[in-house]
């Protein structure tokens, strides 16, 4: 018995002098702690849009990056820029709408108007999960929590028939059907999904 015991004390002397410990599975607590790698950083943070376009930038910018018109609307503290022409979006066209809020760029939509086809929906789907990943289902919720901050009350949970989410880079994107044969794709800077509250006087 205690040449057994002599036997595990020396290969447990042995393993430990040859580092085995410090470098295997088997932490070794009494070492000095080291420090963590560095987390690999992408190439890309920031989510950009057509022709270089970026969250937050103001109208101007914004007017002159794009190569199409656009017209302005105002609503409260919201500016929306909207294209006098259709946009080529994979293999169709739709209508462009920035959406600013105190003059930072908050919102971007493509309307694809009446006429889509189920088709549309499926393949703009898969040109989206292709770029994104795979999509979620979102609620009707999450849009019309977005959608309320500009135009409270113009989406209802009936309205928002079929829904598609990707998240990337500090952008949400969401395809969804807002009437029969008519869908858009909504992408959100995630910073501006909170309520936007008017705190004068709290």
């Amino acid at each position: 018995m205690k040449k057994w015991i002599g036997m595990i004390l020396a290969a447990c002397i042995l393993l430990s002098s040859s580092g085995a410990l410090a470098g295997g599975a088997i932490p070794n607590f009494l070492a000095e702690p080291t420090p963590a790698p560095a987390p690999s950083v992408p190439s890309s943070t920031f989510f950009s849009f057509r022709g270089g376009i970026q969250w937050n930038m103001p109208r101007e910018t914004v007017q002159a990056l794009e190569s199409v018109e656009l017209m302005e609307q105002n609503r409260d503290s919201w500016s929306i820029l909207l294209s006098l022409s259709q946009v080529t979006v994979s293999r169709y066209t739709a209508d462009l709408v920035y959406m600013f809020y105190n003059d930072q760029l908050k919102m971007i939509s493509y309307d694809f108007g009446t006429g889509s086809t189920a088709a549309d929906f499926q393949y703009l789907t898969g040109a989206l999960d292709s770029v994104y990943g795979d999509h979620s289902d979102p609620s009707p919720a999450d849009i019309i929590g977005v959608m309320d901050q500009i135009y409270p009350g113009y989406y209802s949970a009936d309205r928002l028939t079929l829904r598609r989410g990707w998240s990337t880079e500090g952008t949400l994107i969401y395809l969804y059907y807002y009437a029969e044969n008519s869908f858009a794709i909504l992408y959100v800077n995630a910073a501006s999904v909170s309520p936007v509250f008017d705190t004068t006087g709290l």
